[in-house]
């Protein structure tokens, strides 16, 4: 779960334009992390969505 709550604080910085990351160095490092099965594919759907929204948003 620590993963998933640093990733989701991570996508609202990003959201207001103070994250240290860019969208796609984001998508690496989340999809990274469920590879590695830090985060489960619930919480990888979750943020991957979250991500899309922000991208097409």
């Amino acid at each position: 779960m620590k993963h998933f709550e640093k990733y989701k604080k991570e996508l609202e910085l990003f959201e207001r334009g103070r994250s240290k990351y860019e969208w796609d160095e984001l998508e690496e490092l989340i999809t990274d992390d469920f590879e590695e099965e830090k985060i489960t594919s619930e919480e990888f759907d979750a943020l991957m969505k979250r991500l899309m929204d922000l991208d097409c948003g």
